[in-house]
C-alpha cells in the first residue's frame, strides 16, 4: 500500500531540510520525497503534525552483553584510569552469574524506544549473539577475540575456526599481532566489516610505543604478559596500517589518542571511525580529534558503547554531548553522523537518510513550533528527553 507521511518538517539528510515536506513509502521502502504538495493524493495521507520526519538512528558500537553491569557505567568518572575500569568490569563479570541477556534485551528495548533501527554489538560469549534474535532492531553481532600473548592468541584462533559467528578483535594492545591478522582477513573472506577499538586511552599508546605504563603493569599483575611481545614503536593506527588491516571495512571505535598522520592513514584508507563521547566522557580518557577527521574527509559515526562506561544508552545523549565537546561542530553534520555516518560504518547503505529506494525506517520527534531552520539544531541538543515515536519500520 502507498503511503504519504507528511510532516512540518522533514529531514532527508543527503538533502536540504524540506518545509511542509511528505514521504511516499511502500511496502518498507521509500518511494519519493518532497514537497507535500508534490505528493499529495499519491497513497494513503499520515498526517504528522507537529513533528519532524527523520530516518531511524544507527548506533555504530554497543556491548549489549554488559547490560547488566550498569552500575560500573553509574559511578563517578575515572579520570582517565582505563585499567582500573577494566579491572573492576573483569571482577564484576567474575562474581555476576547473569549472562546479561534479559538486561541487554531492554537496553536494546530502551534503544528501540529512541529510534534507533540498526545497532553493531560486540559481545565475548557466543550466546550473546541471541540477544537480537526478533527484536525489531537489526543487531549486527561480532564475536570479539582476545588473546595478548602467543598461546592465548592461538586458543583465540581455534576458537574464532570453530565459531559461525562474524568475529573480530578487540584491541591492538589486547590482541597478539597474528590474531589481529587472522582476524581481518577471516572478516575479509566474509566481506563483512571490522569493528575494533582503537587509540580509546594513552595507556594504550604507552604499551606499543615502548612497551611501558599502565596496560604493561595490568597485564603482568594478571599474569598475561610475555617477554616475547616487540612493541612496535608507534601509535595505534600506524600499527594497524602496518599489519595492513586499514580499508573502508575497519571501524576504528573511539579514535581518541591518534596524530594528524594517523588521521591521514585513516582517510587515505577509507577506514570508517566510531566515536562515542558518553564512554569517553566517563572514563576520562580524552576527546577525539572531530574536526580534524573531519576535514580529512574520514566517514564517521556515532555509538554509545556499553552501560558499564555510559550512564546510559541513548544516540541523542550522544549527539548532545558531542555537540558539547565539539561546539563549532554544525547540528546538521552531528545528526548525520548519527543516520547517514552510522548506516556507511556499518556498510548498511539501505539505512541511514530519506532517499528513494531506501529502508522505510521512519521516526518522528515531536517538535511543536520548530522551523526547517533549527530542526538539526533541536534534535541535537535537546539530549535523551524527546518524544519519540516509529512512523514505519521496514520488515
Amino acid at each position: 500500500m502507498l503511503q504519504v507521511h507528511r510532516a512540518p518538517v522533514v529531514l532527508p539528510i543527503s538533502a536540504p531540510p524540506i518545509i511542509d515536506g511528505a514521504i511516499l513509502t511502500q511496502d518498507g521502502a521509500i518511494v519519493e520525497v518532497g514537497p507535500f504538495v508534490r505528493l499529495r493524493g499519491r497513497g494513503l495521507l499520515q498526517d504528522h503534525e507537529g513533528a519532524i520526519l527523520l530516518p531511524a538512528l544507527i548506533n555504530s558500537h554497543v556491548h549489549l552483553e554488559l547490560s547488566h553491569l550498569a552500575v560500573l557505567g553509574q559511578r563517578q568518572p575515572r579520570q582517565g584510569d582505563m585499567t582500573g575500569w577494566i579491572g573492576e568490569l573483569l571482577a564484576a563479570r567474575r562474581r555476576c552469574d547473569d549472562d546479561g541477556s534479559t538486561a541487554g534485551r531492554l537496553a536494546l528495548d530502551v534503544l528501540h524506544e529512541q529510534g534507533v533501527a540498526r545497532v553493531a554489538d560486540i559481545g565475548n560469549l557466543p550466546e550473546s549473539a541471541g540477544i537480537g534474535e526478533g527484536h525489531p532492531v537489526r543487531v549486527h553481532f561480532f564475536l570479539e577475540m582476545l588473546g595478548f600473548t602467543p598461546q592465548s592468541a592461538a586458543n583465540a584462533l581455534a576458537r574464532m575456526q570453530e565459531s559461525q559467528a562474524d568475529c573480530t578483535s578487540h584491541a591492538p594492545y589486547s590482541n597478539h599481532a597474528r590474531l589481529l591478522v587472522a582476524a581481518k582477513l577471516r572478516a575479509n573472506s566474509r566481506n563483512q566489516i571490522f569493528p575494533i577499538h582503537v587509540a580509546e586511552s594513552r595507556a594504550e599508546i604507552d604499551l606499543l610505543l615502548d612497551g611501558s605504563g599502565p596496560f604493561r603493569s595490568f597485564l603482568e599483575e594478571r599474569g598475561f604478559w610475555d617477554d616475547s611481545f616487540d612493541p612496535p614503536g608507534c601509535g595505534a593506527v600506524t600499527y594497524l596500517d602496518r599489519l595492513r588491516l586499514l580499508d573502508d571495512k575497519t571501524l576504528c571505535v573511539h579514535c581518541v589518542h591518534i596524530t594528524e598522520d594517523e588521521i591521514a592513514l585513516l582517510a587515505a584508507r577509507q577506514a570508517r571511525v566510531c566515536l562515542c563521547p558518553g564512554s569517553n566522557r566517563k572514563l576520562g580518557v580524552g576527546r577525539a580529534p572531530v574536526e580534524k577527521m573531519m576535514r580529512a574527509g574520514i566517514v564517521l559515526g556515532l555509538g554509545t558503547d556499553s552501560l558499564a562506561s555510559n550512564p546510559q544508552l541513548s544516540m541523542w545523549e550522544e549527539m548532545r554531548l558531542l555537540r558539547q565537546d565539539h561546539p563549532q561542530l554544525a547540528p546538521a553534520t552531528v545528526l548525520a553522523m548519527a543516520t547517514r555516518g552510522g548506516a556507511q560504518c556499518l556498510a548498511a547503505g539501505e539505512n541511514g537518510e530519506l532517499a528513494p529506494g531506501r529502508r522505510a525506517d521512519l521516526i518522528a520527534v515531536h517538535a511543536q513550533g520548530i522551523t526547517a531552520g533549527n530542526a538539526d539544531d533541536f534534535l541535537t541538543s535537546a539530549g535523551r528527553n524527546l518524544q519519540v515515536s516509529w512512523v514505519e519500520e521496514a520488515r
